[in-house]
């Protein structure tokens, strides 16, 4: 499996683990039918959803979207960022799921050493709460699929 197989599977996992969370407490979940939905991934009683599915900048503390993404991730009614454990790092907030309202969440704007603009969305902050700890299940699959070297 090449490394944009790797991370699709990663992607329809976390939105799986979303749906199955969502659907556990009795919400009516539709999952978009577009692959390519550009407003939303999921809609949980008449709501959109984004979900990122990735291992957090750990050093920075924080969720990551490329700049073409951001207003996708404003757009919606709630952002959740499913965070994959790092391979070789500690991290506290491995393996939970996070709820982020699109209207609050406060950015930082970084470029990196190789010139992409990426921005920044810190873990600690109001608009930003984690929601529950991830299966042991649920964090198997996920760690099969990572592409990061971290």
């Amino acid at each position: 499996m090449n490394r944009d197989d790797m991370i699709k599977n990663l992607g329809l996992i976390g939105e799986k683990i979303v749906i199955n969370h969502y659907s556990s407490m009795g919400n009516i979940v539709e999952h978009s039918i577009n692959s390519f939905d550009n407003k939303k991934d999921l809609v949980v009683n008449g709501k959109t959803i984004e979900v990122k599915t990735q291992v957090p900048w750990i050093s920075e503390n924080s969720f990551t979207v490329k700049q073409n993404q951001l207003r996708k991730c404003r757009s919606v009614d709630e952002l959740v960022f499913i965070s994959v454990p790092p391979p070789r790092h500690k991290d506290r907030w491995a393996g939970w799921m996070f709820s982020a309202d699109p209207k609050k969440f406060k950015v930082k704007y970084y470029t990196t050493y190789d010139g992409r603009e990426m921005v920044l969305i810190p873990r600690e902050q109001e608009a930003v709460q984690p929601v529950k700890k991830l299966s042991d299940d649920e964090l198997s699959e996920l760690t099969k699929y990572t592409v990061s070297g971290y």
